[in-house]
């Protein structure tokens, strides 16, 4: 049996303004009562009805899209990213034998899959584009002359719909403009597995597309979500499309893309296999694209705040996990993995941030070390502290999530540690504003 969401039915009754959407079979209740006849226009009219019932199958996979997104879409929409973004161009050129905008276009799409890439897609142009952008990375890092075609196909269809599991999710959560709750990022954090658990029911799609889809934001050293995927045990199609989705994100994030995505690949040693990295940078040489010509000049000031912040967080860590180091013995197994998890990821943004060497600056002399550096310098600079601050903010989600599962008295042990991450952080940007 299945529930009707109601975020993904106003989705698709939106959609029904500009297309025809019907019922691809009798949708039928639980208890058995034929609740549409196959044909029937799914639209504003039928919207509480298909909310009141359990139906026999999701509805996903009893309507479709008359007309649904069709693969001979992607290649101008793959067109228009490459013209856009040089490190895909490089991506692609630095895939021998393989052709990404081929491979989209030669897709065997299943009807209910083309609908839910239109129903997708229908939130927003950019929709499309990202899920291409996306698609066109994936095949350019696991594509090539020995291929499996079923396992690059199944890797592109993955890559098309990583993101449908958003369109069961609160739109409010999803804007970029929205700061979340705790509460709120862990609804957020589901929709790789809801993306998971339609499409493994889905025909066209299924379980091998799904657990691919499932890994989208995990890392290859345990700092992902929503699992949290180790090392061999998140698979080679589950990197690729992390890494792909990655890409398109600092991408589509504006101006230093392509730049930014350049050094996110090297910072936190562990997060990447070796093999997409040494890939990635290739691209980048081979269309120029690892650096921007002209960077705007960072504001100084905001800049020696920013490194102030971090470089007390760090040092502040450091010293607080080591007082926490003798306790360890004595707490539950469970906190005692994930507070060593937490150590040693925060080790790790420590030895990227040294590698700007500012952490040994002296407060007092840091604006002028940073007033004396070039505006590719500092363009750097900021480019690293702000993957690094994304990190922090990442690894403080990340325990508050699995915190969950602990008794009360654990659960406030994270907490602590989550409120001793943000005090110097906090503390830097008072004083620079009382400056």
């Amino acid at each position: 049996m299945s529930d009707v969401n109601p975020h993904y039915l106003d989705h698709v009754v939106k959609l029904s303004e500009t297309s025809d959407i019907e019922a691809s079979e009798d949708i039928v209740t639980g208890t058995g009562m034929k609740l549409l006849a196959k044909g029937t226009r799914i639209d504003a009219k039928v919207r509480e009805r298909l909310l009141e019932f359990r139906l026999t199958k999701p509805l996903e996979n009893m309507m479709r899209v008359v007309g649904g997104t069709d693969p001979a879409v992607f290649h101008p929409t793959a067109e228009r990213l490459l013209a856009r973004h040089p490190l895909l161009h490089g991506l692609c050129a630095a895939a021998p034998g393989c052709d990404p905008i081929a491979i989209l276009q030669s897709l065997e799409l299943s009807d209910n899959v083309r609908s839910l890439l239109s129903v997708y897609a229908g939130q927003a142009t950019s929709k499309l584009e990202h899920a291409v952008g996306v698609a066109v990375i994936s095949c350019a890092l696991g594509g090539g002359r020995q291929a499996n075609p079923a396992d690059i196909g199944a890797l592109a269809i993955a890559a098309l719909t990583h993101d449908v599991g958003e369109l069961y999710i609160d739109p409010s959560f999803l804007s970029r403009d929205v700061k979340l709750t705790p509460q709120q990022w862990k609804h957020v954090a589901t929709h790789p597995i809801v993306g998971s658990h339609v499409l493994g029911a889905m025909p066209g799609a299924g379980p091998r597309v799904a657990s691919v889809v499932m890994a989208h934001h995990e890392r290859l050293d345990g700092f992902g979500y929503p699992q949290g995927t180790l090392g061999s045990s998140l698979s080679m199609a589950g990197q690729i499309l992390a890494v792909a989705e990655m890409l398109m994100g600092l991408l589509e994030a504006g101006s230093q893309g392509a730049q930014r995505a350049a050094v996110a690949m090297r910072l936190v040693p562990g997060e990447f296999h070796r093999r997409f990295i040494d890939r990635v940078m290739q691209g980048a040489r081979a269309e120029g694209a690892e650096t921007d010509a002209h960077p705007a000049t960072p504001d100084v000031d905001a800049l020696a705040t920013r490194v102030s912040g971090l470089a007390a967080t760090v040092s502040h860590l450091r010293r607080h996990c080591l007082e926490l180091e003798p306790q360890m013995a004595r707490f539950a197994a469970p906190l005692r993995a994930l507070l060593a998890h937490a150590f040693t990821r925060w080790d790790r943004i420590g030895i990227a941030f040294s590698s700007t060497g500012l952490d040994l600056v002296a407060d007092e002399r840091l604006r002028e070390v940073l007033a004396a550096m070039s505006a590719n310098e500092l363009s750097e600079v900021g480019i690293v502290l702000r993957e690094l601050e994304w990190r922090v903010g990442e690894l403080e989600r990340m325990l508050q999530m699995r915190s969950e599962q602990f008794s009360p008295a654990d659960a406030q042990r994270v907490q602590a540690l989550i409120e001793e991450a943000r005090q110097p952080m906090l503390l830097a940007t008072m004083l620079a504003a009382a400056a």
